[in-house]
């Protein structure tokens, strides 16, 4: 048990902070935003992996929630499921017990091998490869051939990741071809499920959308902040580092490295952090070292110089894999901790 309502300044670090304000901030917007655009919401519980937040999510109208392996499953809670995944036929025991306890479970192919491999264990949408070049048939007929073998065909499935508005519109022709030869192929789909946090305000470009899985929007990162779909007052989840070292001039080395932070560099800027209030940036990291670039203020004058022992805050580049660093994570308001919640689907990737 940890001391309620002290000073988030006093935790020994690295450690992970939740503002709730925030995070409650993020949950009711996204929601708002969903209802506007009249889609429901299925958010993607990979960004978090915490029972708690997946429970505040549903409650704040979310239709279900979004895994993206069995193990997040066994652990997140929802009555209604999407595993974002193509499973292999190890995996059925496993989603044939999650189906036998009566939670809607739906999962996601793009071959006839794992549509068949499904059966009727779980619903089934189809992937269509909207341009991202990763998982998704590549035509409207092998959609139709896919959902041929499909035991309960469901739907669609896309990921929009990052695209831009011009992408956007090329991955509504695609789903609107493949809707087309769906329907003409006598299967009608229910779910068409789409979107990402990156791209969720271009939801309505593709207004065969039912649904969209965004997963970052509820706590944010240096990648939303960087590339201008979030602010920095909107990030909900910061890690507090300490400042070890200052013998390398412009530079200053806090206590988290890989193993506390993502490896993943901020997309399109190549950095692993941002400091607000400094004009600081991580550049480089070993296992347990953060390197921290001391920049200038954009006036051109000195920034604050680090101090050895000084506690800082660090937003990081990518805030889904930063979390499955770590067991625990802090949670509180205005600077104070009032708990912390167990990282309950960590490591969960089979």
């Amino acid at each position: 048990m940890h001391p309620t309502a002290m000073n988030v300044l006093d935790l020994d670090t690295p450690s992970i902070y939740v503002d709730l304000d925030v995070l409650a901030r993020n949950i009711r917007e996204m929601q708002e935003r969903c209802r506007t655009w009249k889609v429901g919401l299925r958010p993607h519980t990979k960004t978090h992996k915490i029972a708690e937040i997946a429970r505040m999510q549903v409650e704040a109208g979310a239709i279900g929630i979004t895994v993206a392996k069995v193990g997040e499953a066994e652990v997140i809670p929802g009555d209604d499921v999407l595993i974002a995944y193509p499973l292999m036929a190890q995996k059925i025991p496993r989603l044939r017990a999650l189906a036998s306890t009566g939670r809607r479970i739906t999962v996601v192919v793009d071959s006839v091998d794992a549509a068949q491999t499904v059966g009727d264990v779980a619903g089934t949408l189809v992937e269509v490869d909207v341009g991202i070049g990763r998982c998704g048939v590549q035509s409207p007929e092998q959609a139709v051939t896919v959902a041929k073998a499909c035991k309960k065909f469901r739907g669609l499935f896309f990921f929009p990741s990052w695209l831009d508005e011009q992408g956007f519109r090329k991955a509504e022709r695609i789903v609107a071809d493949t809707l087309s030869a769906l329907k003409t192929a006598g299967f009608e789909a229910g779910i068409v499920s789409g979107g990402s946090t990156p791209g969720a305000s271009m939801t309505p470009l593709i207004p065969h959308t039912t649904e969209i899985r965004p997963g970052t929007y509820v706590f944010y990162d240096a990648n939303s902040v960087q590339n201008h779909f979030a602010k920095l007052e909107d990030c909900a989840l910061r890690v507090l580092a300490t400042v070890v070292s200052t013998s390398v001039k412009d530079q200053c080395i806090i206590d988290g490295g890989t193993k506390t932070f993502s490896s993943d560099a901020t997309m399109n800027f190549g950095t692993f952090g941002l400091f607000p209030g400094r004009p600081w940036t991580m550049t480089k990291m070993n296992e347990e070292h953060g390197y921290v670039s001391i920049a200038h203020n954009s006036d051109g004058g000195e920034g604050p110089k680090p101090k050895i022992g000084e506690k800082v805050w660090v937003v990081p580049s990518h805030v889904c894999s930063t979390v499955n660093m770590h067991d625990e994570i802090f949670y509180g308001r205005e600077g104070r901790v009032e708990g912390s919640w167990k990282v309950t689907a960590r490591g969960r990737v089979r």
